[in-house]
């Protein structure tokens, strides 16, 4: 098994992009997320903790998706190419993806 993470700009053609990869057949863990630059940016007070409270006052919408993938070894690539086709290798759609192998795996979730 192995985790492949993604992020990706947030914008309509990223949500489209998302919808393909549900098409084909691949399932994810997306999240809403923001850049620490971004979040620190966003609240110039001096802290020395980002909470959730700080998210919770902001009005923008997320910066980034990010996307948490586990796949079987052989869907991976599969999965790559089908990202590097909707983004144009992250020309049109901002962002990067990168996987890890998951050396210990038991549940009962499967892609």
């Amino acid at each position: 098994m192995k985790e492949l993470y993604l992020v990706l700009k947030t914008s309509p053609e990223a949500y489209r992009t998302l919808e393909e990869i549900r098409a084909e057949g691949f399932n994810a863990t997306v999240l809403s997320a923001e850049s620490l630059r971004h979040a620190v940016d966003y609240y110039p007070e001096e802290h020395h903790f980002f909470t959730l409270r700080h998210l919770e006052k902001a009005e923008e919408i997320s910066e980034t998706i990010l996307c948490l993938f586990v796949l079987p070894d052989a869907k991976v690539e599969e999965v790559k190419e089908t990202i590097r086709r909707y983004t144009n290798h992250f020309r049109d759609i901002k962002g990067f993806m990168y996987s890890r192998a998951i050396e210990d795996y038991e549940g009962s979730l499967k892609n």
